[in-house]
């Protein structure tokens, strides 16, 4: 279940890289993405308040039956400041973001270029010790450096904070969205055909096995006189 969790995230990663790279050439597509990122705040937000609303009075009705309850009634108010909190903060962030995509089309460059490296710094941790005893090739370490290069070009080269380099924004952190994808499921078929030549014998292992059995089920068989 674990495994096939990761493979659908990885599946999920590389279709959002190919819609990334599709959709790059699109002038407003990192407007629309900031846009939408809003509204995924903004939606749970409100639905979280609305659910807070609703359940607040029961919640209170319950709680002044007996002072017994003192400690799980702090308990209960310190969670919904904290879901207040949270779900107040959620829509008006996501509020800012639907109605001013351009002040945080630069701020979500960022966001971008820190996941792309953090990225590349963990396939570079699992080719060389998260995945051990299994050995990668040298040359599979292209991978995570591509990834570590595209988020500090993302960073450094001033003039993809453009209006007009939207599109080359689009099509790196595509691209990068691709590599990891690819990244994890070459591990992923490295540490396969690594546990299948551990668990089954070699050939020459499995002939001298039979012929060891072999000559102990003759030595066991009674020779007639």
């Amino acid at each position: 279940m674990k495994r096939n969790g990761f493979t659908l995230l990885n599946l999920i990663i590389l279709g959002l890289g190919i819609l990334f790279i599709v959709a790059c050439r699109r002038p407003d597509f990192i407007h629309s993405l900031v846009f939408f990122t809003g509204i995924a705040f903004l939606v749970p937000g409100v639905i979280n308040i609305v659910t807070l609303l609703s359940t607040g009075g029961a919640k209170e009705e319950e709680s002044e039956g007996t002072s017994s309850r003192h400690h799980e009634k702090k308990s209960s108010v310190w969670q919904r400041f904290t879901g207040w909190a949270v779900s107040i903060a959620a829509v008006a962030l996501g509020a800012m973001m639907c109605f001013t995509p351009e002040a945080f089309r630069i701020a979500l460059i960022y966001i971008f270029a820190c996941f792309i490296l953090i990225a590349g710094i963990y396939h570079f941790y699992m080719l060389a010790r998260g995945m051990r005893p299994v050995s990668y090739p040298v040359w599979a370490y292209l991978f995570p450096t591509a990834l570590i290069a595209i988020a500090f070009v993302l960073v450094l080269v001033p003039s993809l904070r453009d209006d007009t380099a939207q599109h080359t924004v689009a099509l790196l952190t595509g691209s990068a969205m691709i590599i990891f994808a690819v990244t994890s499921f070459f591990e992923s078929i490295g540490l396969r055909a690594y546990n299948k030549r551990v668990s089954s014998p070699t050939l020459p292992e499995a002939a001298h096995a039979k012929e060891e059995k072999t000559e102990t089920k003759e030595e066991s068989t009674p020779k007639e006189s």
